[in-house]
């Protein structure tokens, strides 16, 4: 997989890539597309019902796992490794 990293953008290491549902995404454009997709399914989800406890790190997780779900293993999850340059994971 090749993924074109723009400047100023964070870049996927390996074990990201370990985590891809998808397989036939090679490009960044590519899963910028996949995402944002999956984003306004969960987009659509979260504004057209009542959600008790928005407030709450549960909620936080399950809108986190409907954006990211469809493309990310790890969706919903709480990240491992520091993904912000100079601002560490926790």
């Amino acid at each position: 997989m090749i993924f074109d990293t723009p400047d100023g953008a964070t870049p996927l290491d390996l074990n990201e890539i370990d985590g891809l549902r998808l397989s036939h995404i090679t490009t960044r454009a590519e899963l910028d597309r996949w995402e944002q997709e999956n984003i306004a399914e969960a987009e659509a989800w979260a504004l057209l019902r009542i959600h008790p406890g928005i407030l709450t790190d549960g909620f936080a997780r399950r809108l986190h796992k409907r954006m990211f779900d469809h493309v990310w293993k790890w969706a919903g999850a709480y990240r491992k490794t520091g993904r912000n340059v100079g601002i560490p994971a926790w």
